[in-house]
């Protein structure tokens, strides 16, 4: 629920205006945990901001989102920021633990995290396998070669290592990646798969007949369904799909 609370709980989230990228991550997560927080999507804001140590602090920010915590600090990197506002919002899978126990779960959380940031850093090489400066235009022949290689082999391999992650999570009984609660990690797969989805709706059509990924796409199908994220999604806080990270080309899509 993005909103402008004040006292200690407020939140800004700042990043660039228009898409879901890699800071729509951080938002879901704080949507799932029905937590107030400020979205800044203003790119005049981020510019002048990230590497500004007067307006951001120390250390300088290479790169957005960056999250304004209640304190006046500022923290960047995706994984980073989840990590930070895990605990905080019950996402970290620690319930129950305490000490080495604990840190070593929320390590386990973050290490699925970060996966999931690898393959969502891939679909941008998808389109852009060249160089991020240059237009797509300028590399189709490129992209069309990248992109069945991961229809063909990257997709396949990602969902395959996710079945086994859920498959072999026996206190979660197939449902949640870690533990028996949803943490960052599932929120983070909910998004990738969802991106993927928009990016080759034929190719994800046809892995979604496949047994051995069912439980994967459930998971997506359940962080959907829940209460808070189904609102989101609903609501135009939602950012639509386009010119970012993941983009449709028909060209770039297959069946297999």
């Amino acid at each position: 629920m993005s909103s402008k609370s004040s006292g200690q709980d407020q939140y800004r989230l700042i990043y660039w205006g228009g898409m879901p990228g890699r800071g729509e991550f951080a938002r879901l997560a704080f949507e799932y945990a029905g937590h107030p927080y400020e979205n800044i999507d203003n790119s005049k804001v981020v510019v002048g901001n990230m590497r500004n140590v007067l307006k951001s602090g120390f250390p300088p920010h290479f790169a957005p989102p960056m999250l304004q915590v209640p304190s006046g600090q500022m923290i960047s990197q995706t994984a980073n920021i989840l990590n930070y506002i895990a605990p905080k919002f019950d996402l970290a899978g620690t319930q129950g633990l305490s000490g080495e126990e604990a840190e070593v779960r929320r390590a386990h959380v973050n290490q699925l995290v970060l996966t999931v940031l690898d393959i969502n850093d891939e679909g941008h090489e998808i389109h852009h396998p060249v160089g991020a400066s240059l237009y797509y235009e300028d590399q189709v022949d490129e992209a069309k070669r990248r992109a069945e290689a991961a229809r063909k082999e990257r997709f396949p391999k990602f969902l395959e290592y996710f079945a086994s992650v859920l498959e072999s999570n026996e206190e979660g009984s197939g449902v949640y990646l870690i533990g028996n609660k949803t943490t960052t990690a599932d929120i983070a797969l909910f998004h990738v798969l969802t991106a993927m989805e928009y990016a080759f709706p034929r190719r994800v059509a046809t892995l979604k007949k496949v047994p051995k990924y069912k439980s994967v796409f459930k998971l997506k199908e359940r962080v959907e369904g829940s209460e808070n994220i189904a609102k989101y999604l609903a609501s135009e806080r939602r950012k639509p799909f386009g010119n970012g990270i993941w983009r449709y080309y028909p060209e770039l899509d297959g069946e297999e």
